[in-house]
């Protein structure tokens, strides 16, 4: 901008015949009225620049409202939906905390005293093992308990073949009982 005053200033300055100063060679009223024409070229470049950047912060700050609207909307759901007997329930949820810590203290204890009686319950089995010869003598036990349980088994195998004889002898029987009923 500068340098176009200052070349229409050589300009006029060549144009002219030399006669002295620069005022003679401008009237009074054209320095302002170049300074005008300049200015309002440069005024038009910025509005270029300007307008639309007004019109985007605009458009910023109107979704910057939305915003905020839509998320103090969403805290006044909130709130609403919220019980208003919270203090209430998070009482009872603290005294439930502290009598489950309580249990769990109790239940502590117990395994403790499980844990004490499995030691002496291993102690005991140690001293199970000088008991071979009942171990023995149970071993005894077992197989007579087998060898019972064979003659059972066969015992039962008898009473079959019995109960089979048997009822042929009742089926031979029953021709005879029709004779019987021909005799008087």
């Amino acid at each position: 901008m500068t340098e176009e005053i200052l070349n229409t200033d050589k300009q006029a300055g060549a144009e002219g015949s030399g006669k002295g100063s620069s005022r003679e060679l401008f009237p009074e009223g054209d320095a302002m009225d170049r300074f005008v024409r300049v200015f309002e070229a440069s005024i038009s470049r910025w509005e270029l620049v300007i307008y639309p950047a007004m019109l985007a912060f605009g458009v910023l700050a109107a979704y910057g409202f939305f915003l905020i609207y839509g998320l103090s909307k969403d805290i006044h759901t909130l709130a609403i939906g919220m019980d208003p007997e919270l203090g209430k329930h998070l009482r009872h949820i603290s005294e439930s905390v502290t009598y489950l810590s309580e249990n769990m203290g109790t239940m502590t204890r117990r395994i403790y005293h499980m844990s004490e009686s499995m030691e002496t319950m291993a102690d005991r089995m140690g001293a199970m093992e000088h008991m071979q010869p009942m171990l023995i003598n149970l071993y005894g036990i077992n197989h007579s308990a087998e060898s019972m349980n064979q003659t059972i088994y066969d015992m039962t195998r008898s009473m079959d073949g019995m109960r089979y004889e048997l009822g042929n002898i009742s089926n031979s029987m029953e021709p005879m009982g029709k004779m019987n009923d021909f005799l008087p």
